[in-house]
């Protein structure tokens, strides 16, 4: 019987220290540069699952020898800033009195033009756009076409005095409706086929906030690729994970090699535009546990690590569970509330608003 409690603690010991390699190449993979290193810097899309896998050795511990358990409790402390980012729990706040400013960013999918809506109802996204009582609007994919037209968006979003519409390098359309005035909007050089980055000057009172909406490259993931995820999914084979997996690795691993260049140029915007008040935010097409996420939240706050719980997915459809979509704020701002509103489920991501308070 010892022999036989030996072996187990062994085999499960070595099992240990294999998910703890893991685990923290995947935390540490935001430092991993993706133009040099597009499949390490990947890692971090294994981060829920041996994040998982360290835990259940961390159980396993307790309950066969618990002095192990300090070997999977260290790992977690090791990967601590990881483990905050992906699954924080934030709290809420309240005002102490100063300028309560809400934001809104949302990835419309074309403003729901393949869904099917009743027409009295009216378009479901500009009705929760309409009702959102947001005092600032970012968008994404947000181009007129088919049953919305232009005339429409004018007459929900009558509201906000102030809007800057941009189109991207392949005509998808980035917009900021406001109730400040914008002073300008200019768009953030990099390479794309198809996005965009525009960094706003809106007049707040007496001060001026910078403030960058952000479509950063899509992964391009085709119904194919899709299918095939789901396919691995259902059905786990060697076979399935060794030549789908690997297909889907190394197609998400060319287009982290792209997007990490935007990222350095949207970072590069954030520090030569640096003031008191500045907010980032939109569909960064990337997880928490990236280089696109470390890159440009450095300096500041992740809104939804501040005052969200849990892992706060964002994107909606083929099983993806991801937060793709951030905010970040600068220190000028309290943070008080952040939510991934699910009660919409008209796009294939989730809107993310939050509440900030203005610091004097």
């Amino acid at each position: 019987m010892k022999r036989v409690g030996s072996l187990i603690r062994w085999v499960l010991f070595t099992l240990n220290i294999l998910v703890a390699i893991g685990f923290l190449i995947s935390a540490y993979s935001p430092y991993i540069s993706p133009v040099r290193h597009p499949l390490w810097a990947c890692a971090g899309l294994f981060f829920p699952f041996l994040l998982l896998a360290n835990f259940l050795c961390l159980l396993a511990w307790i309950c066969i020898k618990w002095q192990y358990a300090l070997f999977p409790l260290l790992v977690f402390i090791i990967g601590w800033d990881s483990v905050w980012t992906y699954c924080p729990l934030g709290t809420e706040k309240e005002p102490e009195g100063g300028e309560v400013i809400k934001l809104l960013t949302y990835n419309t999918r074309d403003i729901a033009s393949a869904k099917e809506y009743d027409k009295e109802q009216g378009n479901p996204i500009l009705n929760y756009l309409q009702n959102s009582d947001a005092d600032i609007i970012c968008l994404q994919e947000f181009t007129p076409g088919g049953k919305v037209k232009q005339k429409d968006i004018d007459h929900a979003l009558a509201t906000y005095p102030y809007h800057e519409r941009v189109k991207g390098e392949g005509g998808s359309r980035l917009a900021c409706y406001s109730r400040y005035p914008i002073l300008s909007a200019t768009a953030i050089d990099y390479k794309t086929e198809s996005n965009a980055s525009i960094l706003y000057r809106l007049k707040i009172g007496k001060d001026t906030l910078v403030l960058i909406n952000n479509h950063l490259e899509s992964n391009k993931l085709d119904d194919h690729d899709k299918s095939m995820y789901n396919d691995i999914l259902k059905s786990p084979g060697e076979k399935n994970i060794k030549d789908g997996g690997k297909y889907l690795f190394r197609k998400l691993a060319k287009v982290v090699a792209i997007r990490a260049p935007q990222a350095d140029s949207v970072a590069h915007a954030i520090a030569g535009n640096r003031t008191r008040y500045m907010l980032v935010c939109g569909d960064f097409n990337d997880s928490p546990i990236s280089y696109t996420h470390r890159v440009i939240g450095q300096g500041l706050n992740d809104v939804y690590a501040e005052a969200a719980s849990g892992p706060g997915f964002t994107y909606n459809e083929n099983h993806f569970y991801f937060r793709i979509d951030h905010i970040f704020a600068s220190d000028g701002f309290r943070v008080l509330k952040c939510k991934v509103d699910r009660s919409i489920k008209a796009s294939d991501h989730y809107p993310v608003w939050c509440l900030l308070e203005k610091k004097e």
